[in-house]
């Protein structure tokens, strides 16, 4: 059943290697690599990359589809007790297969969830330390080791963009871009407080602690759809600071660095990673105006100016996840009530369980409020 329904759900082989042959034909046009095209472009690439998916997917699934049915065939031709052993290995065949067939299937329901207008962008994630000082600072390189091994688990490309460390130990921010497919789908749900609880190995008692740190998650989107966004200057309030660092005697002596705060939604965006004001000016515009995109959509709000304040506030009683150590082990997350006492597990990166859990959870959110719309 679950093979049955993902593939109707999803495009016929013969459709989608049409399709694909139509995007190769365009791509092959000697016009189509000129700068004038980039847009288009861009969006051909990333279409042969996700249909051609797709094609490989359904092929996995005829495949394994195949080996459940031969060796079940195989099965009920086998009745005397000498072909005992032999059936026995078909049996096991067959219960690979389908366990396989089943487990890719729960994972494609997941994709058709990441259905959104930027659900398939890059994204960036910014993790900052909250409450609790040198212990925040080491929650950040928890949660930034984390959020990378998930990411490599799933086949992710993951790149450092930049970070300030802390006094002692771990950091007081960190950015990472996240690229792949529907990165920004995958994790958007991570947005919020984290909360620890654990011995702390800065506490000179070593007594229980809390502490939080804050994620942020935004997508990055191309230019033409940033453009469609115009933000007031009154409504922007722009910092200049030393970048610090490596990158030459620029870096340190001169103002390189830019931070935009959007003062309506408290959303503040630094930007660092260039060598002069305006560039970093210009890509940290960007970024505002691609968050605040999504934040509209998440809203549901169709102008920019009706979003509510979204800062995050990595601080008591804005958690949405608890991670605690101590006095026993349980990450719980506080809006699906999933839960699990393997923390070790979560925090090397085994989080598909819990982001399924609330992706199943928005879906069943989004449905509601659409049926209460339509009533």
């Amino acid at each position: 059943p679950c093979l049955k329904k993902n593939q109707e759900s999803t495009t016929s082989l013969d459709k989608l290697e049409l399709m694909i042959q139509d995007l190769e034909r365009e791509s092959s046009e000697p016009s189509f690599w000129e700068e004038s095209n980039s847009s288009r472009n861009k969006y051909v690439t990333s279409q042969l990359s996700f249909q051609g998916r797709k094609v490989a997917q359904l092929k996995k699934w005829e495949t394994l589809k195949g080996d459940c049915d031969a060796a079940l065939e195989m099965i009920s031709e086998m009745n005397g007790e000498e072909d005992a052993e032999e059936r026995q290995l078909f049996i096991e065949e067959c219960t690979h297969a389908a366990t396989e067939l089943l487990q890719d299937g729960q994972r494609y329901e997941l994709e058709l969830l990441l259905s959104g207008p930027y659900d398939n962008s890059p994204c960036r994630l910014v993790l900052t330390a909250g409450a609790g000082g040198t212990e925040a600072c080491d929650w950040v390189d928890m949660l930034q080791r984390m959020y990378k091994r998930h990411a490599e688990q799933q086949n992710y490309k993951v790149s450092v963009e930049d970070y300030q460390a802390g006094d002692q130990v771990g950091y007081k921010s960190f950015e990472m871009v996240i690229e792949g497919p529907n990165a920004y789908g995958w994790f958007r749900a991570e947005k919020g407080a984290h909360r620890l609880v654990r011995l702390s190995p800065f506490n000179a008692n070593n007594k229980r602690q809390t502490t939080f740190a804050g994620v942020d998650v935004a997508p990055i989107l191309q230019d033409e759809e940033v453009d469609t966004v115009d933000i007031p200057d009154s409504e922007i309030e722009i910092t200049t600071m030393r970048a610090g660092g490596k990158g030459g005697q620029n870096v340190n002596k001169v103002e390189t660095a830019v931070r935009i705060k959007h003062l309506p939604s408290g959303i503040n965006i630094k930007c660092s990673q260039e060598r002069t004001q305006s560039m970093n000016r210009e890509i940290a515009l960007k970024r505002l105006k691609g968050q605040l995109l999504a934040i509209a959509r998440e809203q549901r709000v169709e102008e920019i100016k009706a979003i509510r304040g979204d800062a995050v506030e990595a601080a008591w009683g804005a958690q949405i996840r608890n991670y605690v150590l101590q006095p026993y082990k349980m990450v719980k997350d506080q809006r699906t009530n999933w839960e699990s006492s393997n923390v070790q597990g979560f925090l090397d990166g085994d989080l598909e369980d819990c982001i399924g859990s609330l992706l199943r959870h928005r879906a069943k959110e989004e449905q509601e409020a659409q049926s209460s719309q339509e009533q």
